[in-house]
């Protein structure tokens, strides 16, 4: 954990959040400033500062989290987004996936 991370903080309890599922090695949180309807967030309890620092066995939980908060919100449509460093638009230094339920005409749109 990192004293000075907010995703840290929450997975402490120390900031409030919205946890929308949670097992041992992840959460799920409602994004505090959601981009669509049902913004969701899938943290690791643990700190990892991104994708590539994620250990490999890992990666099925991490995805299969995903799929049980999809499934829990209970959407077919929706965009799963993982911004890996600063210049790809990654603004909180711990690894975190991006769960965007989608509807026609939401307004969001992902540039290319």
């Amino acid at each position: 954990m990192s004293d000075d991370c907010v995703f840290c903080k929450i997975v402490k309890g120390e900031i409030p959040a919205e946890v929308f599922l949670a097992n041992d090695e992840f959460i799920v949180i409602l994004d505090a400033n959601p981009k669509v309807e049902g913004h969701m967030l899938v943290i690791p309890k643990e700190h990892y500062d991104n994708f590539m620092d994620l250990p490999s066995g890992m990666y099925e939980k991490f995805l299969s989290t995903a799929k049980d908060a999809i499934e829990k919100l209970g959407v077919k449509d929706f965009n799963l987004i993982v911004n890996n460093g600063k210049d790809a638009g990654q603004v909180v230094g711990h690894l975190h996936l991006h769960i965007l339920p989608r509807k026609d005409g939401d307004g969001f749109e992902i540039g290319a």
